[in-house]
């Protein structure tokens, strides 16, 4: 039940720990060393998209918010919000 649970979130797939690279990597270049968390990869109205949310640390309990989603081969990074809680989307 466990691995069922694990693979319709996208916890943990290949997919979300590249965009937890790309995320840091991001944040890193761009004088963050925060922690980076994403969300489960949910791609909301295109579900096979790996759309996620990453909050990348910047102070005891606020984070930058980014958007990193893939398409045409290639990761992209946006910022969505910066300075808000800590809080991704479940």
């Amino acid at each position: 039940m466990a691995v069922v649970a694990v693979a319709a979130t996208a916890c943990g797939t290949r997919a979300h720990n590249r965009a937890v690279e790309v995320a840091t990597a991001y944040a890193r270049a761009h004088g963050n060393a925060g922690k980076v968390t994403c969300s489960n990869g949910i791609g909301g109205m295109h579900p096979r998209t790996p759309d996620f949310v990453c909050d990348v640390r910047t102070g005891d309990a606020t984070c930058d918010e980014l958007s990193v989603h893939r398409y045409g081969g290639r990761w992209h990074v946006v910022v969505r919000r910066r300075g808000v809680d800590c809080v991704l989307p479940a």
